[in-house]
């Protein structure tokens, strides 16, 4: 009966080893699993909050984009309505020649420009303008000028020519006249 007894005992040891080491393996997969719940918490709230500052990114960017394409939509409506201010003004142009200060200047900047370039110029003007002159000595005068108005003065070996037709003249001045015309319709913006 020993080795029954021994036997039972060793059967009764091995049973509780087992008993223990199953506790301590239930007890660590149950560690382990906590571990691994917390981790996928973890990544769950990272993930979360990646997804949410990309979202905020993207916000961000079509903000900024939806007001760069409303400021390129203002600007194109400003240039619009600058672009009709100056057609309607070079339209305008046409009656000039009607006005006394069309003849004040015919008056005075063409016979000036006349005598700047010496004895023997000439002055080409529209059909009509030559009678607005006052002509210095030795200048003639010709209608042979197309356009809105104004007058070129040549010199007489004809190297030499001051425009002062009002094309030229609206042109040279294009900028200043826009940025009277922004600050008139828009506020000086």
């Amino acid at each position: 009966m020993g080795i029954e007894k021994l036997k039972g005992s060793l059967l009764s040891e091995a049973g509780d080893d087992a008993k223990r080491i199953l506790a301590e393996s239930e007890a660590e997969a149950r560690k382990i699993l906590g571990q691994e719940r917390e981790r996928a918490a973890n990544l769950k709230k990272e993930t979360e909050k990646e997804v949410e500052a990309t979202l905020q990114e993207q916000r961000n960017e079509r903000i900024a984009w939806a007001r760069l394409e409303s400021r390129r939509i203002l600007a194109e409506a400003r240039e619009d309505a600058i672009k009709g201010v100056l057609e309607e003004f070079f339209d305008s142009l046409g009656n000039v020649r009607r006005t006394a200060e069309y003849r004040k200047f015919l008056a005075e900047a063409v016979p000036s420009a006349a005598e700047e370039l010496g004895g023997g110029s000439t002055i080409h003007v529209l059909k009509g303008d030559k009678a607005l002159l006052a002509l210095p000595k030795g200048a003639k005068a010709v209608e042979d000028l197309e356009g809105l108005g104004g007058a070129m003065v040549e010199s007489a070996d004809g190297k030499i020519r001051i425009d002062l037709t009002l094309e030229t003249l609206f042109e040279a001045r294009r900028d200043e006249v826009r940025k009277s015309i922004h600050e008139s319709l828009f506020g000086g913006k």
